[in-house]
């Protein structure tokens, strides 16, 4: 079988994308509060019920023609009471309990006008003349005389009632009291045909010539759809469930809640309507079934539309074998019925913001079909509303739920602007229908997607990260003080201007790996918020650039009252020049949009130095980080060690021997990680042995970074050239003379280069 395919999602009032041609052939009907189409729902429940077709007593068991039926009459009986009846107005004749088989044409004046179907085509004289029969079979021409379709038209009153009562509304052919017609291929008189039978016995009991022209309606379609209930019943009530690709429509009435699989998650549809579906050489190629789901956009719960494609096939097929089969004839509906409740109820209690960990694959819609995969593996946030306001190709509405009939509100009328807010719980059936995914962000690729809801999980905080960053007391506990007060709900401290100067700003300068990204990684788990991390590079290197990005991620933080940290932030941070236009804009654009900042943002840099004297006032707290320290090196090797899995062999000598290399934080970090992944290979428990053996390494590293001229590692024991203190203290004048009277750095470094291979090669001659 072809995959299901499900085309994009057509929000309410826009138009839809038809396929090349299509033919309405179903009902639609809402039933438990999910609308299945955009008409109300009528009085009498309308999905139809797999109950064995019965024929009254009272109808005539006589074998009448496939399309047209009588009831017994003789010649002479006929042609009196039509010879009497000829002259007299329609509404003043005797109605003809019989099925009359008509055309519908138009004349020399574009009137339409019903006649017999004969070879001589006359208008007639009276214009309603076609009425005094209880049934016409209307073939209907077009202007150029060509057949465009053909339809049943009802005339008794009582029928008329009891038709628009059980069916109702029908999409492109709903039922008007006043004139009731059904176009072929009637199915909606297949669908409720029992609810038809069951109302009209009972309404009719009492009305003889009803009930006499009712069972004469009944009759026509059992004989009319014979094939079709007969391929019905036994799908239904045999052992093996198969139909074929012509009878599959009779599976499918309005109402009718339907099981895929799409991104290979469960899924279940209602039904509203299908139709024929065509390729662009105007071949068959299945059914569309317009269906309907729950999901939320934002704002409100309620239905959106959604279309599934029913491919064609030949033969007979077992249900299990189709891509989308009713849910009630489903070989394992009881469990794909509770996995859907369990995940409806998840989802319900994801609406609104929520910060949650995610680790799977993320999808989010292509612009003409299909999904774009994306693999998250961190924390993300799910906030169908801001998705909304940011993402807005990506945008829709929903359908408001139908009003409860009780006293409570509805869930149409309930709005989630942020947080969670109390509202109507979803029922069971509503809960199956909802959507597999739910929007929002993820932190770690910077995208908003869509996120399955059984892969959301609670996110475990590290409550005690505070405790192991290695920083002055009196500093870490100034922070914590400033960023506790700053998350509070009650109003603090506040500008002369409303909403300027609320945020917190926090600079951290430093050498690299002491502490400054831990420093607000460990803020962000201390106050239990979203962490958004990025770097100048990420902000553009142009001005409006740099304003449309910064706007967007200060407005997402702000929203989600996250931690905001951008990492070497000195291009914007640096002292403004007098000619360089470029950067003073983006200084600008920096400081206006930091001014009115209303969350929590670290800045860390190199280069506190060059600072522009504007950044100095709006600077709340400023860290300054320096080389670590012999005893903060030593808490550093603990903390990491402590966090190894299977537990580290290092007593305190041990430790004390590693903290005397000079490594930063980072590398400490680095070197337990490799230690511990050299001890796992080795099959062994973590040593000293080990750490020293991954840090010498470093050392190495690190020396042949501090030389001038590099390693030559075509030398024996690839000696390194001379480092660079060396060559200052050596040539002191090199790095103190003004810039116009020496030669550039490089010149300089080519220059010393080459005095020094020749040194080394007479000292090699001297001593072979």
């Amino acid at each position: 079988m072809a995959p299901t395919t499900v085309t994009e999602d057509v929000p309410d009032g826009a138009p839809a994308q038809e396929p090349v041609k299509t033919k309405c052939t179903c009902k639609c009907t809402e039933t438990n509060g999910v609308n299945g189409h955009d008409e109300t729902t009528p009085e009498v429940e309308k999905t139809a019920t797999p109950n064995d077709d019965t024929k009254p007593q009272d109808t005539p068991d006589d074998k009448k023609d496939e399309t047209t039926q009588t009831v017994e009459k003789t010649d002479s009986d006929t042609k009196d009471s039509a010879t009497d009846d000829k002259n007299k107005p329609p509404e003043d004749q005797t109605m003809k309990c019989e099925f009359k088989h008509l055309d519908r044409r138009y004349d020399e004046k574009d009137e339409h006008y019903f006649t017999e179907r004969k070879t001589d085509i006359e208008k007639p004289a009276q214009k309603d003349w076609w009425r005094l029969y209880a049934f016409c079979l209307v073939k209907h021409y077009d202007h150029r005389g060509e057949h465009d379709n053909t339809r049943l038209y009802v005339n008794p009153q009582p029928l008329r009632q009891l038709l628009r009562d059980v069916i109702g509304d029908y999409p492109s052919d709903p039922i008007d009291v006043d004139d009731v017609q059904s176009e072929a291929p009637y199915h909606a008189l297949f669908h409720y045909r029992k609810e038809l039978q069951a109302e009209g016995v009972k309404r009719f009991a009492d009305d003889q010539e009803s009930l006499q022209q009712f069972n004469l309606l009944m009759d026509w379609i059992r004989n009319h759809f014979e094939s079709e209930i007969a391929a019905y019943e036994k799908c239904i009530s045999g052992e093996i469930r198969a139909i074929s690709y012509d009878n599959a429509w009779t599976l499918l009435p309005p109402g009718t809640i339907v099981h895929c699989k799409i991104l290979d998650q469960d899924r279940a549809y209602r039904v509203s309507r299908y139709y024929d579906q065509y390729d662009e050489h105007a071949n068959l190629v299945g059914m569309t079934l317009s269906c309907r789901y729950i999901d939320f956009d934002g704002e409100n719960v309620g239905t959106l539309k959604s279309h599934l494609t029913f491919r064609k096939y030949t033969g007979v097929v077992q249900l299990s074998e189709l891509d989308i089969v009713p849910l009630h004839l489903h070989e394992d509906a009881d469990g794909i019925r509770k996995t859907l409740l369990a995940r409806g109820r998840k989802w319900e209690k994801h609406l609104g913001q929520h910060y949650v960990q995610y680790n799977c694959i993320a999808v989010i819609k292509k612009e003409m079909q299909g999904y774009a995969r994306f693999g998250v593996n961190g924390r993300v946030m799910i906030d169908c509303a801001t998705f909304h306001r940011l993402a807005a190709d990506h945008s829709f509405v929903v359908k408001k739920l139908p009003s409860s009939k009780s006293k409570a509100p509805s869930l149409s009328s309930i709005k989630f602007t942020s947080e969670t807010k109390e509202y109507e719980p979803l029922t069971d059936e509503q809960a199956m229908l909802t959507n597999a995914t739910v929007r929002g962000y993820s932190f770690t690729i910077k995208r908003f997607l869509e996120f399955f809801v059984d892969k959301l999980e609670p996110i475990q905080w590290n409550t005690s990260c505070f405790d192991g960053l290695v920083l002055d007391p009196t500093i870490k506990r100034t922070v914590q003080a400033l960023v506790s007060n700053h998350t509070r709900e009650r109003p603090g401290f506040d500008d002369i201007v409303k909403g300027k100067g609320q945020g917190l700003v926090c600079v951290l300068h430093g050498p690299p790996g002491v502490g400054k990204t831990l420093t607000a990684e460990c803020v962000a788990e201390y106050v239990q918020r979203p962490l958004y991390m990025v770097s100048s590079g990420d902000l553009g290197c142009v001005s409006s650039e740099l304003d449309a990005q910064l706007t967007q991620i200060m407005d997402m933080t702000a929203t989600w009252r996250a931690v905001l940290l951008i990492d070497e932030a000195d291009v914007f941070l640096e002292q403004r020049a007098l000619h360089d236009l470029h950067r003073n804009a983006m200084v600008s654009v920096f400081l206006r949009v930091l001014e009115y900042y209303t969350g929590i943002l670290f800045l860390t840099t190199n280069r506190v130095t060059t600072f522009d004297e504007a950044f100095k006032s709006r600077i709340h707290i400023p860290i300054r980080y320096t080389d670590l320290s012999f005893e903060s090196k030593l808490q550093i090797w603990k903390n990491f060690c402590g966090m190894v899995p299977g537990g580290v062999d290092i007593d305190e000598r041990g430790l004390e021997r590693l903290a005397e290399h000079d490594l930063n934080g980072r590398q400490i970090k680095n070197a337990v990680k490799a230690a511990e992944s050299l001890a796992s290979f080795d099959g062994v428990k973590l040593d000293l042995a080990r750490l020293l053996q991954v840090t010498k390494i470093q050392s190495v590293f690190e020396k042949d970074l501090s030389s001038v001229a590099g390693v030559d590692y075509t030398a024996p024991g690839g000696r390194s050239s001379t480092p660079l203190q060396d060559v200052l203290h050596a040539h002191p004048r090199h790095s103190y003379a003004p810039a116009h009277a020496q030669p550039t750095k490089l010149v300089q470094m080519q220059r010393y280069a080459a005095q020094t291979r020749v040194g080394d090669g007479a000292a090699a001659e001297r001593h072979p």
